[in-house]
């Protein structure tokens, strides 16, 4: 992992809470994230985030399976090896995703969920809590500048 923080395409993320995505699905998701190599790629074991979340492989395998069934995880994976779809993914700046995206060599799959923007959850379980997705490394990701102006659907 390059140590420096990853740009992401903020209009994607925007778009998530409309996943309604399980708290594991979530929390795996967080822990991918912070992992990933530029591009989305991660080299991680379901049995290591199970390990990392301190819940069973069984319960990591099916926040797997519903993130690829959503489209944010690529359904053909290597053992150990998981991809994050590349409108979600990370990269080392905004050329390089422009570059990547932009590549016809570069796979899209389908993102199978709606698009626009929901207000936030009322409450989150992790909200309070000192849950850390990548505890033995990486670096906290800078606070933007300015607040993002959230848009209520509707």
């Amino acid at each position: 992992m390059t140590g420096a923080p990853l740009v992401h395409n903020p209009a994607m993320w925007e778009h998530l809470p409309n996943a309604r995505l399980k708290s594991t699905a979530r929390d795996v998701l967080d822990i991918l994230t912070a992992r990933q190599e530029p591009g989305g790629e991660v080299q991680i074991t379901q049995g290591e985030l199970a390990e990392r979340l301190g819940i069973s492989q069984a319960a990591v395998s099916r926040a797997i399976s519903q993130l690829k069934d959503i489209g944010i995880l690529e359904g053909r994976t290597k053992h150990g090896v998981v991809r994050i779809h590349p409108l979600l993914a990370g990269y080392e700046s905004e050329a390089h995703m422009v570059n990547h995206l932009t590549d016809p060599d570069t796979y899209l799959w389908p993102l199978r969920y709606e698009s626009g923007v929901r207000p936030p959850r009322r409450s989150d379980p992790r909200s309070g809590t000192s849950f850390d997705p990548d505890p033995d490394g990486g670096e906290d990701a800078p606070l933007p500048e300015v607040s993002p102006t959230l848009r209520l659907a509707g």
